[in-house]
């Protein structure tokens, strides 16, 4: 238990840490993410303020192609002068204004100065973008006179007449303030820094000064190319392979930077905002190196706080294990400890709360067990004396039906072997006088052996009353009562309360019905010297009741009962023992002088077998 107690607290621990280190690591991976964008966010902006810089400038140039008022073939640079000194002024470009002829050369300039020795069709797809008659901003380009570093805006030149002969061009320093107010006037943060960069990757304006007119492509051409030509914002991870860096081994450092990148619409340029990506994940390092120390902090704590909670608990339950199991093994003598007022102590408590009731019921078992082994053997006697009874009660039943044999012999012997007897004679003395055969004598004959029917056909009845099978249970019970009780003169009255013909009990069963009325009304014939017999038969609630009563001399039912020795009271005996194998209620209540009233309860079929 007590492994399972600190095994379950270290687990919560290194679950519910685990938990906040997911949640805390997804929360600064959000928060980076969320930076990452604001960088793009930021380096968009600064390209769009720049497009619409150049765009002011293109405009400045394309005012004065479209004034209508310049030609180069009359030589008179009046109008000429005064459309570049506007353009001048409101434009961005610092080193001047001036105007190409169609072979290059640059036949005027604003502000005045000598005209320069260059032709600018040496700039990359100048002539293309001339003859197709659309704009041209060049990348960074370096003077061959100075070496100086500058940048050309031209669109073509065109007459009053709309064709075009020439160029109109202005020359912007990326030195100049510019670009650099534009990009210097969004903050970056530390160690992270702004450029412009131009289609070959050249720096062409940057928050840090030293990295202007650098090669940003160097080492990643094709990456940085492929940005700048699908003009696609997008944040991505570069090496700043072109460093001078070096490792402790003499390597170079190849740094990893993570850089923000949006592309101009004017110009084949881009904004990009870079910054290096130890300075980015050094809040995830710091997070993991804080949440790694807290951990191992909170294990340890967790670890000692289990520890000790594990023994506070474990000690008392084993203490509780030991006398429980003094209890089970039935010594219910030594206490059970107290351990407190928290749940092992209530649990305590409890269990010695169950030991002293445990004690008492126990003792009060002991008591119980004496008794019901006393209860036993009074059972266990009355159960011998019972069989004893059984056994008298069937040598009665056995002597019983014996003296039916012997009743049903004398009735055959006393009735029907006398009249077949007679019936011998009378057809012998036929049979010798043959002469003396008279029809009277025949009729005698007949009567003899219709008597012997009638006889045998009584006898039958008696055995089984055919009128059960023929008419009913109603019908065969108001023939007992004629055939026994009206027959010697008593009165009958009967009551039939619903229908009872419609019994639904076993033929087999509806037979020991019949008996049992039978043997009463038998006795009634017999014994009681009655004047009026009631008989009440009723259906009701599923159940039938029958009442015989009497009032005739009655008789003592203990006596009767209690006699072993002779036969008297073997019917009522064979009523009672037909009634309890079926499970009816049967009762008899007599006393001398007071009739007799036999009352039975016949409970259905299926309630019988449920009850057996």
């Amino acid at each position: 238990m007590q492994k399972k107690i600190i095994i379950s607290i270290l687990f919560t621990v290194i679950v519910i840490s685990v938990s906040l280190g997911i949640i805390s690591y997804i929360a600064v991976r959000e928060s980076i993410d969320h930076a990452l964008q604001h960088k793009l966010q930021l380096s968009a902006i600064v390209a769009k303020n720049i497009d619409i810089l150049l765009s002011s400038s293109l405009q400045r140039l394309y005012d004065i192609s479209l004034a209508g008022t310049i030609s180069l073939a009359d030589r008179n640079w009046k109008h000429e002068f005064a459309a570049l000194k506007k353009a001048y002024d409101y434009s961005i470009f610092s080193n001047g204004i001036f105007i190409l002829d169609l072979e290059g050369n640059v036949v005027y300039s604003y502000p005045p100065q000598p005209l320069s020795k260059d032709n600018l069709f040496e700039l990359p797809r100048l002539r293309l973008a001339l003859s197709e008659g659309r704009p041209f901003i060049s990348d960074i380009y370096t003077l061959k006179r100075s070496n100086k570093k500058t940048i050309y805006i031209i669109v073509p030149l065109k007459n009053k007449y709309g064709v075009i002969e020439g160029a109109v061009g202005g020359e912007i320093d990326p030195s100049a303030l510019s670009f650099n107010e534009i990009i210097r006037s969004f903050p970056v943060e530390a160690h992270a820094y702004m450029e412009i960069v131009d289609s070959k990757g050249i720096v062409v304006a940057s928050t840090d000064a030293k990295r202007m007119f650098k090669d940003q492509s160097e080492g990643h051409t094709q990456f940085l190319g492929k940005l700048i030509t699908d003009k696609k914002a997008t944040i991505t991870k570069c090496h700043r392979c072109h460093t001078d860096a070096f490792s402790a081994s003499g390597k170079i450092n190849r740094s990893v930077d993570i850089m923000a990148y949006a592309p101009l619409e004017t110009a084949a340029w881009g904004v990009s905002v870079i910054q290096p990506e130890s300075d980015i994940v050094a809040p995830i390092q710091r997070m993991e190196r804080s949440f790694l120390i807290v951990s191992v902090i909170s294990i340890a704590l967790a670890l000692i706080i289990s520890v000790g909670m594990s023994r506070s608990i474990v000690r008392p339950v084993h203490d509780l294990i030991d006398s429980t199991v003094k209890i089970a093994e039935g010594d219910m003598s030594k206490a059970v400890a107290f351990g407190g007022t928290d749940e092992i102590g209530m649990l305590s408590s409890s269990f010695e709360v169950m030991r002293v009731k445990l004690a008492d019921s126990l003792e009060e078992l002991h008591k119980h067990n004496i008794e019901l082994e006393r209860k036993v053997a009074v059972r266990t006697q009355q159960i011998s004396d019972n069989r004893e009874k059984i056994k008298e009660l069937l040598k009665k039943v056995i002597t019983s039906q014996e003296e039916e044999r012997k009743r049903i012999a004398r009735e055959f012997h006393d009735v029907i072997m006398q009249d077949l007897a007679a019936s011998l004679i009378q057809i012998d003395l036929c049979r010798q006088y043959p002469q003396n055969i008279t029809t009277e004598k025949i009729d005698d004959i007949k009567k003899i052996i219709e008597k012997n029917i009638d006889d045998v056909y009584q006898i039958i009845k008696n055995l089984r009353p055919t009128i059960l099978d023929d008419l009913g249970f109603e019908a065969a019970v108001r023939w007992l009562l004629d055939h026994n009780l009206e027959a010697k003169g008593i009165n009958c009255f009967v009551t039939i309360k619903n229908k009872v013909d419609k019994l639904n009990v076993d033929p087999q069963v509806e037979i020991e019905l019949f008996r049992i009325i039978q043997e009463a009304i038998i006795n009634i014939a017999k014994h009681a010297r009655a004047e009026n017999v009631f008989v009440v038969m009723e259906s009701k609630d599923n159940n039938f009741f029958v009442d015989i009563e009497d009032d005739g001399l009655g008789f003592d039912t203990a006596s009767v009962f209690e006699d072993r020795d002779s036969t008297r009271g073997l019917g009522l005996m064979g009523m009672k023992e037909r009634a309890a194998f079926l499970n009816w209620d049967l009762k008899i209540y007599s006393a001398p002088g007071e009739g007799t009233r036999v009352s039975l309860k016949v409970t259905p079929e299926h309630e019988v077998n449920d009850h057996v």
